[in-house]
């Protein structure tokens, strides 16, 4: 009787490390869109500002979410292009990070937006 050191049955775990990074770019992403919308002279300044700064950034990581559920959806299995290499590359490069991108872009800027007009 043989054994065999394959673990087929166990649980696979997922690299946590694009979630990481999607995280610190919408931190930053969320950080320059508060610091561009504030107004100059409001009543608590600080508080405001952390506030818009932590939600908006929570919805950069909403619209990740969002944006690779689509990707998922609407991605090609098949890419042809007309324009060689460059084209192919741009299409697989557009595919694997375009729609997170959009939606990161989408939720923390028009996020911070939006919740600059209710605080201010």
């Amino acid at each position: 009787m043989e054994t065999s050191n394959n673990q087929a049955s166990s649980p696979v775990r997922k690299n946590r490390l694009g979630a990481v990074l999607w995280t610190i770019i919408a931190i930053l992403i969320s950080f320059m869109a508060t610091a561009a919308n504030m107004p100059q002279h409001t009543q608590h300044l600080a508080l405001k500002f952390v506030f818009v700064w932590i939600a908006g950034a929570l919805l950069g990581v909403v619209g990740v979410r969002i944006g690779n559920v689509i990707r998922r959806a609407a991605k090609p299995d098949i890419i042809i292009t007309s324009a060689g290499l460059q084209g192919m590359l741009g299409a697989k490069i557009f595919w694997s990070v375009g729609p997170q991108t959009v939606g990161l872009l989408i939720g923390t800027v028009v996020g911070c937006s939006t919740l600059m007009g209710w605080v201010a």
